[in-house]
């Protein structure tokens, strides 16, 4: 099945104002940093990536993936003239704000990150995780050998986060790094990312900026770090049944649930072992449901 990259393409060459720069930024974001995660879910089908619409076949299919979809509607018409049917997996829309009902009623099918509830009941729309950005590293440790008790690297938007870094503090060795912003300020290389989150036995979660979702819980689970997620309105249970990472309501639990496994090593390892378990079962049926999808 062929496979377009859309993100960084029908986008202005040139930036004229803040939001073209924006545009910019975020279609070449998804671009380096959700590839390996797009191409992991679709492992299960065979791939060929194109980088234009030469030589396409009406009688077959295309998966694209894209962001900023409410700007290229025009797009998506002349496509639906070029394929057969269309699977659309869609990036981005942090706070479901994009206009999207044109382009998804063009489309067999929509696998979207950032779910929001009302998107459950839609037919041809699935969501699906925001998943870990770049490629993580294959070198997971044992909670024995990891340096840090705990790490948080990313902004301090919001009263949660820094209420995370104060009740936690005293609860040491630890490891964080705080950016100014998203685009990076003062960011760590991925390398040194993963070998924090690595060499941690816990990685706190604070929800994210619109969204309860943010890729550090996905990472976290790559790396074989336990995660504490902040869990409003419990999202997380509708979103990921069955899943065994802890939640926490506020930072305090969080607090007491650390000093109290710190001091269980067996049952610490067995939560390790149980959520790693878990994951890779997830990650299994997300992608036999793409196979399943696209063969209907």
């Amino acid at each position: 099945m062929k496979l377009l990259w859309n993100t960084n393409r029908n986008l202005p060459t040139v930036a004229t104002n803040l939001f073209e720069e924006r545009l910019i930024f975020w279609g070449n974001y998804h671009y380096k940093n959700s590839y390996s995660w797009i191409l992991d879910l679709l492992s299960n089908i065979e791939i060929v990536s194109i980088d234009n619409l030469q030589n396409l076949d009406s009688n077959e299919d295309l998966i694209v993936v894209d962001s900023a979809i409410d700007r290229k509607e025009s797009f998506y018409f002349d496509l639906s003239s070029k394929v057969k049917k269309i699977y659309l997996i869609h990036l981005g829309d942090e706070g479901g704000a994009e206009k999207r009902d044109i382009v998804y009623s063009l489309c067999e099918h929509v696998w979207r990150t950032f779910c929001f509830p009302y998107l459950k009941n839609i037919k041809n729309i699935s969501c699906i995780p925001i998943g870990y950005k770049s490629l993580p590293p294959n070198n997971k440790k044992t909670n024995a050998e990891k340096k840090y008790i705990w790490n948080f690297m990313g902004t301090t938007h919001g009263s949660s986060r820094y209420d995370l870094l104060n009740k936690h503090k005293e609860l040491i060795p630890n490891f964080t790094n705080l950016t100014e912003d998203f685009a990076g300020k003062k960011s760590i290389t991925t390398n040194e990312y993963y070998d924090v989150i690595n060499n941690s036995i816990f990685t706190l979660i604070p929800h994210g900026y619109f969204h309860p979702e943010t890729y550090r819980l996905y990472e976290s689970l790559e790396c074989g770090s336990i995660p504490i997620v902040e869990n409003p309105h419990q999202f997380f249970e509708n979103f990921l049944p069955h899943n065994p990472f802890p939640k926490i309501n506020d930072w305090q639990e969080s607090l007491e649930l650390i000093k109290d496994l710190n001091n269980k090593k067996d049952e610490l390892n067995k939560l390790s072992i149980k959520i790693n378990s878990w994951w890779v079962a997830h990650k299994d049926t997300l992608k036999k449901e793409f196979l399943r999808i696209k063969n209907v």
